[in-house]
């Protein structure tokens, strides 16, 4: 079992909050790294839906008319999709040296004076 990055975390974490709303997330879970989080809302719910997600800074396109099936029969709904950040990279330390008091290494005062004495100052 792999571990869920951030961005898996935060569609799962969605995804709940979308589901508990009554609408339906479409996308298979754990979300892949390039996908979009595509959910459909009932036509009836989806000013209350959009205006929650949109009170969370999420930003919901839509991308289709789709009708859902229920037991009353076939009800107008919408798909959306909405695209999460990608996570950050960790940037590695390429520098080739550890940094700290430790790594820097100063001059004595008898290389300061050689130095001096190389390059004429006083």
């Amino acid at each position: 079992m792999t571990l869920l990055s951030e961005r898996q975390k935060t569609a799962q974490a969605l995804a709940h909050s979308i589901n508990g709303m009554g609408a339906w997330v479409t996308s298979p879970l754990p979300l892949d790294d390039k996908a979009k989080l595509r959910f459909q809302v009932m036509d009836s719910d989806r000013d209350a839906v959009i205006s929650k997600l949109a009170s969370w800074d999420w930003s919901p396109v839509p991308v289709s008319f789709l009708p859902r099936i229920t037991p009353q029969g076939m009800q107008a709904a919408t798909l959306y999709e909405i695209n999460l950040p990608a996570d950050t990279p960790a940037v590695a330390d390429d520098r080739g040296m550890i940094a700290g008091e430790i790594a820097e290494r100063k001059k004595t005062s008898v290389e300061v004076e050689a130095l001096r004495k190389y390059l004429g100052w006083k």
